[in-house]
């Protein structure tokens, strides 16, 4: 009984009209790579406003608009990704669940198969403002297995998710050709490995 009574109240006294929460904008940013959340952290503001929120680590957010519209405009920023522009139209807050946004790039697999050619493979490795250095072993496993350790520092040039698909495909070259030999001595770091 006392807590319907302070749930009551609660509401009574909230700021919160019944109309603002029915057009909360509800959404999920999902990776057209993985069909998950992209890695890092997913900002959505509403254009023409300073209105914003950030995602949770899966992706999911919610967003009560400055004011009613038919069509809110969102800006999805996520990582590397870039900016997606999104019409979020406002019969999707009525939604019983949250309405899937899938911010799109795409990996250039092919670079993994010219790069082997090449004899120039990369393993990405999980960077950092002050990249680990190549202990000697590690430069003899880079000499025997044909590779190269790339650390790309604190700020990867690409999407993770696209670095890590390309590791996968490394993955699948160096077990092909060295069965799990590689695996043995190849470094902990080493991006999608685990």
């Amino acid at each position: 009984m006392k807590f319907k009574l302070l749930l009551i109240i609660t509401i009574f006294f909230s700021n919160i009209s019944v109309s603002q929460v029915e057009d909360t904008i509800h959404g999920r940013v999902i990776s057209s790579v993985t069909k998950s959340a992209p890695e890092g952290a997913i900002y959505i503001i509403e254009k023409s406003s300073s209105n914003g929120t950030m995602a949770d680590s899966t992706g999911f957010f919610k967003l009560v608009p400055s004011k009613k519209r038919e069509t809110y405009d969102l800006e999805i920023s996520a990582g590397f990704y870039g900016t997606l522009n999104y019409k979020y139209l406002s019969e999707w807050t009525k939604r019983s669940k949250p309405k899937s946004i899938i911010i799109s790039v795409t990996c250039n697999l092919d670079s993994v198969m010219q790069d082997w050619r090449k004899t120039e493979i990369k393993l990405y490795i999980i960077g950092s403002i002050a990249p680990v250095a190549n202990s000697k072993s590690d430069n003899r496993f880079e000499k025997k297995y044909k590779l190269k350790y790339f650390d790309f520092g604190c700020e990867p040039s690409e999407v993770y998710e696209c670095i890590e698909k390309y590791n996968r495909r490394a993955f699948m070259f160096l077990d092909l050709k060295y069965k799990d030999k590689w695996r043995k001595k190849v470094r902990k770091d080493v991006i999608g490995l685990n």
